[in-house]
């Protein structure tokens, strides 16, 4: 008898998002729908003792509710916590060359420090 693994599509990745979100709306539903990045960054202790940074560019699809208030709170610097599935998107370009990029499809964003409110509102200091 085989054993079949258990199908388990997990991700949680801590980052700062690299631009401001754009919101598009698609589907006869006018669906929200946005594409952030997040700039991982990991630290090691490199063959020389000394310690390396590494950077890894992740791109996290955000779709509905999620989306809806992206380009008010994901702004460039927000440090976050992505949690959600892996996703594999795969097409052709106007040449026929195939392409293909995985991603997070996001399930729960956690915003770590909001971004500052710039309404005009708030008196300029002297």
């Amino acid at each position: 008898m085989s054993l079949r693994p258990p199908s388990i599509n997990n991700v949680s990745i801590a980052g700062n998002i690299v631009r401001d979100a754009v919101v598009n709306h698609v589907g006869t539903n006018n669906v929200a729908v946005t594409t952030i990045t997040v700039a991982h960054n990991q630290r090691y202790r490199g063959k020389d003792d000394k310690w390396q940074e590494t950077v890894a560019f992740i791109d996290v699809e955000v779709w509905g509710t999620l989306a809806d208030r992206a380009e008010e709170f994901y702004k460039k610097g927000v440090p976050v916590i992505v949690e959600g599935s892996l996703k594999s998107n795969s097409w052709k370009d106007k040449e026929g060359k195939s392409h293909s990029r995985i991603l997070v499809r996001a399930d729960r964003i956690h915003i770590l420090s909001f971004p500052d409110k710039k309404d005009g509102s708030e008196e300029e200091e002297e």
